[in-house]
């Protein structure tokens, strides 16, 4: 019997990005569009599962954004991504799913804790402010999981990937996330020749990134291997400061004007880069790196995504 999988966000970057990955290796997907169901309403949900039946979840659904939006609207994020994950988790567990992948986010992680992070340093301390309604909602589903894999003995497991860009990422400047801001910022700014290019905050705060396709191949790895851990972080490897990623981009845009950092936007945490030693002891690796993975993405935004906009 070929197992179901339902892909619940199964549109955004991450989602269609595994949707594709998957497909290929033929699984038989559930298809599951934004239209069919609602994630935030419990009822909806249960009689969905009810249903369809799948056999393996990835919970890729939720409210994303960059730092401002989640500044801004924090009580969106708590609720809408709380709702999301806790109706997903509590159905996979009443309806008999085999392997639930749930998908949270580095940010969860306290503002000020050891680097590299390790999966030992969730709940330490405080959490970074400007995105904590986000991170409270992927703490709770993460502990959710947790909890009922503990107590139930299910293959719950949930993936804490570094900051996720590629194919399909969101390129509005009001709610994206820093990667597709400045793509954005600096293609524009060649075409127009204009003088300079903002970025965001001190340029000062470091990043580790990881291309949405190397996120699916580690869930896809996942899927197939029995994972002792309840969560695991998911990282790229390579870790540089805003400053020097805007540098990078100038150059592969092929950008001549000036950067001009604006401090009267929020930094966010100084440092991020996730100990993903538990996940490559497994024999998980990410093979994108990303002065590659960035020139791919850069072509993306011009020759697909600038022409429609």
């Amino acid at each position: 019997m070929r197992l179901k999988v339902l892909i619940a966000g199964q549109e955004g970057m991450v989602g269609k990005t595994i949707y594709n990955f998957l497909k290929k290796k033929k699984y038989k997907i559930i298809e599951c569009k934004r239209k069919d169901l609602d994630f935030t309403d419990q009822a909806s949900v249960e009689k969905w599962f009810k249903k369809n039946k799948p056999n393996i979840v990835i919970n890729a659904a939720g409210k994303v954004g960059g730092i401002l939006d989640n500044k801004n609207f924090q009580s969106d994020y708590i609720y809408t991504n709380s709702m999301i994950g806790l109706n997903i988790i509590n159905a996979s567990f009443r309806y008999d799913v085999k392997k639930l992948i749930n998908l949270g986010s580095a940010c969860i992680y306290p503002k000020k804790t050891k680097q590299p992070i390790n999966e030992n340093s969730l709940l330490s301390s405080q959490l970074e402010e400007t995105n904590e309604g986000y991170a409270l909602a992927k703490i709770l589903s993460l502990k959710y999981s947790q909890h009922l894999r503990k107590k139930n003995k299910r293959e719950f497991i949930s993936l804490m990937p570094a900051n996720l860009y590629g194919i399909g990422d969101n390129f509005d400047l009001k709610s994206s996330h820093v990667l597709p801001a400045l793509v954005k910022k600096f293609t524009i700014a060649k075409i127009k020749n204009l003088p300079n290019v903002e970025v965001w905050g001190s340029g000062k705060v470091k990043r580790e990134f990881l291309n949405v396709e190397d996120l699916s191949s580690a869930i896809y790895f996942t899927m197939k291997k029995k994972i002792d851990y309840d969560f695991i972080n998911v990282g790229g490897g390579e870790h540089y400061s805003i400053k020097k990623i805007a540098t990078m981009l100038k150059k592969i845009i092929g950008y001549k004007g000036n950067i001009v950092f604006n401090q009267k936007y929020p930094d966010g945490v100084k440092k991020r880069k996730l100990d993903s030693t538990k996940i490559k002891r497994l024999g998980w690796k990410p093979r994108i790196g990303l002065r590659k993975g960035l020139e791919k993405y850069c072509n993306y935004y011009l020759n697909e995504i600038y022409p429609t906009e």
